[in-house]
């Protein structure tokens, strides 16, 4: 029987620290377009503590899509490592079809604010405990063809060890 020759597809990293994940799109000129989600009042408005982690848990409060194009990945500049790094195999449809739809969680096409080069978009849905950054990585990462739960993807653990199963050797 001839051997079938293997799907032509792209190489996607996975960044998962502390709080937040990041998905990066490798440009052919070196950089990284990453995309990521958040709590418009905390990362924006600067509501935090321990009130701003219940607001944004346990009601359904605006989100905002993160746009950015950087030289290092979301691992190397966090302020709150340690961050997992995850580099994952997809197709080309499976590459089109992740980028259709990072770009249909954006509300609209201009952003709220623009903070160090990184873009943020109102989201078409809201932020809670039910749809937080990992859940919104693991969605974006079953649109493009990987077996990987929104459902189970609570916490950066459990995200992380969906990551984990999938990444390239």
């Amino acid at each position: 029987m001839p051997q079938r020759e293997p799907e032509t597809g792209r190489s996607i990293i996975v960044s998962v620290d502390t709080w937040h994940a990041m998905i990066a799109l490798p440009l052919e000129d070196g950089r990284y377009e990453e995309w990521g989600y958040a709590e418009r009042a905390w990362y924006l408005e600067g509501r935090q503590g321990v009130s701003g982690a219940l607001r944004a848990l346990l009601w359904p409060t605006a989100g905002v899509v993160e746009v950015t194009v950087s030289d290092r990945l979301w691992a190397q500049r966090t302020p709150q490592p340690p961050a997992d790094v995850f580099e994952l195999w997809i197709s080309e449809a499976g590459y089109r079809r992740l980028r259709e739809h990072l770009a249909s969680t954006i509300a609209r096409a201009e952003p709220v604010a623009v903070i160090q080069g990184s873009r943020f978009y109102p989201a078409r849905r809201s932020y809670h405990l039910f749809h937080q950054c990992h859940q919104y990585a693991a969605r974006a990462l079953a649109e493009a063809g990987l077996p990987v739960s929104p459902s189970l993807a609570f916490t950066r653990g459990a995200f992380s060890a969906q990551l984990r199963r999938l990444a390239a050797p």
